[in-house]
């Protein structure tokens, strides 16, 4: 009986140890917050398709300023003057999915 006791309180004390130190846990739980950064091609690293977003809703792609919004899993972008391009977007560890205009995955990599 103590020796079950002993292992019961040991599962739980290891289970309590791994929640608090995050065990899992790739990103923020807001994507608002997890897309923060620069994000390279994954395709065509080191050429330029490099992605900015800063914490104000401002950033850069391909060296032209961007400003984008957050809501849920989409992503609306937009170039100074131009119209806003929305999409949907997936962050998993330090890989950074959006769909392109044509709805095709592209990858690109946290610097």
């Amino acid at each position: 009986m103590k020796k079950a006791l002993a292992f019961l309180l040991a599962l739980i004390f290891g289970c309590l140890v791994l929640a608090s130190c995050g065990a899992g846990k790739d990103e923020p739980d807001d994507p608002a917050k997890a897309i923060i950064g620069t994000w390279d091609s994954e395709d065509f690293p080191g050429q330029g398709f490099t992605y900015v977003f800063n914490e104000d809703g401002t950033g850069s792609y391909v060296g032209e300023k961007i400003f984008y919004t957050i809501d849920g899993n989409r992503i609306s972008i937009s170039y100074e003057g131009t119209e806003s391009f929305d999409t949907e977007f997936e962050i998993i560890g330090n890989e950074l999915n959006i769909k392109d205009s044509l709805g095709e995955d592209t990858f690109y990599i946290r610097k």
